[in-house]
């Protein structure tokens, strides 16, 4: 994040802003309520306009958060065992939902044994 909140202004070679450090900060503390000690750390991608994205795509699924400023986060996500088309939320300080969608598509399968005792 400190990065993303150093970047020049014109980072993307046209005029994009930094993250803002409220952007940033914000973000950390969705992570830290969404996502276990445990989990694979997501993609963190800056956006033109001072906000960020935050991805996990897995063999499971994929989970994209869109960080457009404290309190107003898009959130999209697609299962790989999904029958229906994608869910979407727009969320703004209840992330319970969330919690479930990175577990969802961040543990590891449980294998069973199918053998017959």
């Amino acid at each position: 994040m400190n990065e993303l909140v150093r970047l020049p202004r014109g980072w993307d070679g046209y005029s994009a802003a930094p993250v803002t450090f409220a952007n940033a900060q914000f973000a950390l503390r969705l992570l830290e309520a969404v996502s276990p000690a445990n989990v694979a750390a997501p993609q963190i991608v800056p956006g033109s306009s001072g906000d960020l994205q935050i991805e996990w795509h897995t063999l499971n699924g994929d989970v994209e958060l869109h960080v457009q400023a404290p309190n107003q986060v898009h959130a999209w996500r697609l299962l790989a065992r999904a029958t229906s088309d994608a869910e979407e939320l727009q969320l703004s300080n209840d992330f319970t939902a969330l919690v479930a969608w990175v577990k969802d598509v961040t543990e590891t399968p449980r294998v069973t044994n199918a053998a017959a005792a």
